[in-house]
């Protein structure tokens, strides 16, 4: 890094991203970094107009209150957020489908010192608008339940769509099927609690809907290419004992 010119800023690289937010924000909510994007669709014109904020502050009514409740569950309950499919307002009316990410930033010392997100569109909705409001209730359902036992055909009833319309919906959003994304989410959960909770393995297995740590360990290896003592102990070295 000495070798650079000046200092590396990450969000040069989400300044050319036009469909994409990318943020950075401290332990209280605080933007601390911003793409010019999310500058543009808030009315600001400098990035640095933003910096110091909180979400409040930022968007009206309820959309900032929504985002700082997004913000405090991240923050002070380790609780990551993947592919969020949410209808964001902006100033002037505006209003588009996206999906979000938020993710805890860890400091040396293993407390939370801050988050990093992204929000990015969704250039082609791939059904109406009230399929799509009942799509994000369902994904939301999904992660608010992940350790219970879901299937694909009470999750399509709860949609309003039969299971292969709930997968065709499913893969336009994230490339890949309904019992994948099931998969996923789960590991991605694990994976999360593994680098930033001192939950036990056998735990986690539960919380994160399987029968039992042989049978979370298994598609973890499958999934990952670690097992999850593995995975820990390469993010967690003080938790290997």
């Amino acid at each position: 890094m000495k070798a650079l010119g000046r200092p590396f800023v990450y969000e040069d690289l989400f300044d050319s991203i036009v469909d994409t937010v990318f943020f950075v924000k401290d332990v209280e909510g605080r933007y601390v970094a911003v793409n010019r994007t999310l500058a543009n669709r808030t009315g600001r014109a400098r990035k640095d107009e933003l910096i110091g904020l909180t979400a409040v502050e930022v968007f009206p009514g309820i959309l900032g209150k929504l985002i700082a409740a997004q913000d405090k569950a991240v923050l002070e309950e380790r609780r990551p957020i993947h592919g969020k499919l949410e209808l964001h307002l902006y100033p002037g009316g505006v209003e588009g489908w996206c999906l979000t990410w938020k993710e805890p930033i860890v400091g040396a010392d293993n407390t939370i010192i801050g988050l990093s997100g992204i929000s990015r569109d969704l250039q082609s909705p791939p059904a109406s608008v009230g399929q799509m409001g009942s799509l994000s209730r369902t994904i939301d359902h999904i992660h608010r339940n992940i350790d219970a036992h879901l299937r694909i055909a009470d999750l399509a009833e709860r949609t309003g769509l039969s299971a292969y319309q709930l997968d065709l919906r499913i893969r336009g959003l994230f490339g890949v099927s309904v019992r994948q994304y099931l998969v996923r989410a789960r590991i991605e959960l694990a994976c999360s609690r593994l680098r930033h909770t001192e939950q036990s393995i056998s735990r986690i297995a539960l919380d994160c809907g399987y029968a039992d740590q042989a049978a979370f360990t298994r598609q973890f290896r499958k999934s990952v290419g670690l097992t999850p003592w593995q995975y820990q102990k390469l993010h967690r070295p003080d938790m290997a004992a």
